[in-house]
């Protein structure tokens, strides 16, 4: 029998608050896209603390995310008063990405740059746990993750690993949970700009993110992806 919606969120509630007692609070950061599975996450730690996020909240900037994306992320830091760290790829990596003209490689070096990005902030900030807002229903790769998956240097931390995309979004019209305008303009999935499209029409909640990468998922989340 499938969860009701309420169910999933006491779940997460229980999720959230076993971190807290596994990690301090300065050990864990929330990974935040400004998308809305992670935007949710964000609701949901916030509600479960009383209109207050405790941890640290870290933005991966490729420097090629919608300006929507942008503004979203400004209005909600400033409304939620989020301790945000932004994440810019490294100044090594975007050079090697600018002089690059192949269309495919620029696509692979974008996934490498993000994974390293996240690895560089795992050293950076000496974080013990990530919270992340990924979805069992979103990708194959994802169906067989865990609550708390443990990483060769960190723990990952999935709260709404049972929500579905609707549950999302019965979720953020339920909470009136904000959202970035793009979800309106026929965009289901949030990735970089220039490698993200509309979802095609009757096709699945990725249909608009790059092929190949969607293909590659198993292989991009051993190496250090979400």
């Amino acid at each position: 029998m499938k969860k009701l919606l309420e169910e999933k969120i006491k779940k997460a509630y229980l999720i959230i608050g076993e971190a807290t007692k596994k990690f301090k609070k300065n050990e864990v950061v929330i990974a935040w896209t400004g998308g809305k599975d992670s935007t949710v996450v964000l609701h949901l730690v916030r509600t479960y603390f009383n209109g207050w996020i405790p941890f640290k909240v870290m933005f991966n900037d490729s420097t090629m995310e919608f300006q929507e994306i942008y503004n979203f992320v400004a209005q909600i830091k400033k409304q939620w008063n989020l301790d945000l760290i932004i994440e810019k790829h490294s100044s090594d990596d975007m050079k090697r990405f600018y002089k690059e003209n192949d269309l495919e490689k620029k696509k692979e070096m974008s996934r490498i740059m993000k994974i390293n990005a996240i690895n560089n902030f795992l050293k950076e900030y000496d974080v013990d746990a990530f919270i992340v807002g990924i979805r069992r229903d979103e990708h194959q790769a994802r169906s067989k993750e865990k609550y708390f998956s443990q990483r060769k240097n960190h723990v990952r931390i999935h709260p709404i690993l049972d929500f579905t995309e609707k549950d999302v979004w019965d979720y953020t019209n339920k909470y009136k949970v904000p959202y970035v305008s793009l979800y309106k303009k026929g965009y289901r999935s949030l990735g970089e700009k220039p490698f993200t499209n509309k979802a095609v029409q009757g096709g699945t909640e990725r249909s608009g993110r790059e092929y190949d990468k969607e293909k590659t998922m198993e292989k991009l989340r051993n190496m250090g992806y979400w």
